[in-house]
């Protein structure tokens, strides 16, 4: 397995959150199954959006979501990787498609500049009813619902959904969901979590491997630290925001400073934990939902990249779930192709959209 140092550093924040279900000492964690059913939302009753602000959409009362867009045209709405890590600016590769493409980037609930639900939980409530209210307002279900939402106000009868990373399982689970409001969709280097647990390395453990043997004692204690389950509830978000990202340190000094090249780091503030912790209880530890797949009929593209810490299994997954997909690769991409490999990237989907 090759690894592109460019493009890993996120990697690791962005999936890390959900590598919580792989961790040694979530015994009770690893003991849930997934909170989220796939086809379960199409027969809800919550999903009209209240409208726009400046620089917000209005999913619910009391739930906005941070916005912008560039370019003119068709609208394509962009789903985040992560959870919890939103985009800072407008994607290099998306840049190349303005002419003729409206994208329109958002930050998912929980993270960057929308609504946070919650601070704290009780410590005195006990753990499970702290899980389902967190799960059932920031879990895999909500960002689903939220999709349709955001549909709504765009105005789209079928969208074009593009989705990253996490965000990649997040479009596929929803073109399932809503299978006549999806006319193309694109994933971008998608994570490996559509079916679980993984037969692919430990991400965690690639970064040791990494570190100097004098960084690996520091990293270990940060790793139990992130991992502990009795802290699981006890945290506020700022502390658990500061824990996570307590991990960039370990990552440069794995992979080198020009790991952050090209990227833009999310302010630690605005860092998805409590998201991130909540889709880890949608996720559970054991689940397969390459069956949901089965009802997109969307034109699906999957982009891999050669140099991707996930190998090209992950993607054929994907492909081989959805009735009509094909994966391209693009061999000198990491994680991140819409960020670093911009021109391949753009001609892939200029093609791809105008077929």
């Amino acid at each position: 397995m090759s690894f592109s140092p460019k493009n890993i550093f996120l990697s690791f924040i962005i999936l890390g959150g959900l590598m919580f279900v792989g961790a040694a000492g979530f015994v009770w964690w690893m003991q849930q199954q997934p909170f989220y059913t796939p086809g379960t939302l199409a027969q809800r009753t919550d999903l009209e959006p209240i409208g726009k602000t400046d620089g917000y959409w209005q999913v619910t009362k009391d739930v906005q979501l941070k916005t912008f867009a560039t370019g003119k045209g068709r609208n394509i709405l962009f789903i985040h990787g992560g959870p919890g890590m939103p985009l800072q600016q407008s994607a290099p590769a998306f840049d190349l498609l303005q002419n003729d493409y409206r994208i329109n980037y958002y930050d998912q609930r929980g993270s960057g500049g929308s609504t946070h639900p919650f601070i704290r939980f009780p410590v005195e409530r006990d753990k499970w009813s702290n899980a389902q209210q967190l799960e059932s307002k920031l879990g895999i279900a909500q960002q689903l619902a939220d999709i349709e939402r955001v549909r709504r106000l765009l105005g789209d009868d079928k969208l074009i959904l593009v989705g990253h990373s996490n965000g990649a399982l997040l479009a596929a689970l929803y073109a399932a969901e809503f299978p006549d409001n999806v006319d193309k969709l694109v994933l971008l280097t998608p994570a490996d979590i559509l079916v679980a647990p993984s037969k692919n390395p430990d991400l965690y453990a690639v970064i040791r491997e990494n570190l100097p043997k004098r960084e690996q004692k520091a990293y270990d204690k940060w790793l139990r630290r992130y991992t502990d389950t009795e802290q699981i509830f006890k945290d506020d978000e700022a502390t658990l925001q500061t824990v996570d990202a307590g991990l960039i340190p370990y990552v440069e000094k794995a992979f080198g400073k020009d790991v952050f090249k090209n990227q833009s780091v999310l302010p630690t503030d605005q860092f998805g934990s409590w998201q991130t912790r909540a889709q880890s209880f949608s996720l559970g530890t054991t689940h397969d939902w390459r069956a949901a797949l089965a009802n997109v009929t969307a034109d699906t593209l999957i982009i891999h990249g050669g140099n991707d810490f996930d190998p090209l299994t992950v993607s054929k997954q994907y492909a081989n779930a959805i009735p009509k997909a094909k994966v391209e690769q693009i061999d000198s991409a990491g994680h991140f192709p819409h960020i670093n490999n911009a021109q391949e990237l753009s001609s892939k989907m200029r093609t791809f959209l105008k077929n």
